[in-house]
């Protein structure tokens, strides 16, 4: 991490993110150590897409006139049960779908919420009830938010005490200060410091729903993770965010996949150490990166489409048109 933090720190940017296609491709070829076998893929979807109509589905029916149930929240879900699966098998932890589903659509609403907030007020009212105290909800979208969390925290049946939940409240503050990401000219440090810790803090909060009372030596593993990861998202969404103001290493011309892929291929030994392997989880990063290297490279592939979005388009369907013929019997 530290070398990648003095770079941006330093101001030295990389080639851009034109061209250098040769050179994310050596990466990739370079980072083929986290290669491993896939899950099927299509069956997982399907079994996601069926958990979040089972858990979550119906609370947001109920509280937001179904506003979120659009394909961009099962992807969101999706992806995130992919990637919470396979760090489980990794960990040697227990896998719970309605976990990663709920944990997926409360950081939907969450994020939403956040980036819509005009004011402090719905910053401490989010406080409030990420420590657990009464926090009444005064919109449609905070009753949302109130009742996604509370299930999850029902379901998840942890104390305070948890890793889990200063991670949350950590989180929380760096969401926050990330609103100063939309000043162009934000200090280098400090741009820095908020993408590691937004990353760090976000994967710890996801993987602690399945893995209870972290150790400290996970969570320094965990939160690197989530600090590639979040790069990962800087280098994909970069376009969208130089259209909405939001500075990043990415639009700063910092940030390339290469610099992801090295930071990946570092953290593999401390993973095999500190779990003993790092499969099935470095296959799914590895996946990752070739998805993030075609969507960004080649943006008309495949048309107007995602390929999780598309798979889970298609596991709604099946779904829906089971539900059909048992209630037409």
């Amino acid at each position: 991490m530290s070398r990648l933090v003095i770079r941006y720190r330093h101001g030295g940017s990389t080639s851009g993110m034109g061209g250098g296609v040769w050179r994310d491709l050596g990466e990739l070829i370079r980072t083929a150590g986290l290669a491993g076998r896939l899950p099927p893929v299509r069956r997982r979807t399907a079994e996601y897409v069926a958990e979040f109509d089972r858990v979550v589905a119906p609370i947001m029916a109920r509280f937001s006139s179904g506003g979120y149930l659009d394909d961009a929240t099962y992807d969101v879900c999706a992806k995130l049960s992919f990637l919470l699966a396979a760090y489980a098998a990794t960990a040697g932890v227990l896998f719970r779908r309605d976990l990663a589903v709920l944990g997926g659509a409360v950081a939907r609403v969450y994020d939403d919420l956040i980036d819509s907030g005009t004011d402090d007020t719905v910053d401490t009212w989010v406080a409030a009830l990420f420590r657990g105290e009464p926090a009444t909800p005064r919109s449609d979208r905070e009753r949302l938010l109130h009742a996604l969390y509370r299930e999850l925290e029902r379901r998840l049946d942890r104390g305070r005490d948890d890793p889990v939940y200063a991670a949350l409240l950590a989180l929380h503050d760096n969401q926050v200060r990330s609103r100063r990401q939309r000043d162009p000219a934000i200090a280098p440090a400090l741009l820095t410091d908020i993408t590691v810790a937004k990353g760090g803090h976000a994967m710890v909060v996801c993987v602690g729903l399945l893995h209870p009372a972290l150790t400290e030596r996970q969570i320094a593993v965990v939160h690197e993770l989530g600090v590639a990861l979040q790069l990962l998202d800087d280098y994909l969404d970069v376009a969208a965010d130089r259209r909405s103001g939001i500075t990043t290493a990415a639009t700063r011309h910092e940030l390339t996949l290469a610099h992801v892929c090295r930071r990946l291929r570092e953290l593999r030994p401390t993973l095999r150490a500190c779990y003993g392997r790092d499969q099935p989880l470095g296959a799914v990063l590895y996946l990752n990166l070739w998805l993030a290297f075609v969507r960004h490279r080649f943006p008309g592939w495949p048309a107007r489409r995602r390929p999780f979005r598309v798979l889970v388009r298609s596991a709604r369907r099946r779904i829906r048109s089971v539900n059909t013929r048992r209630e037409s019997v």
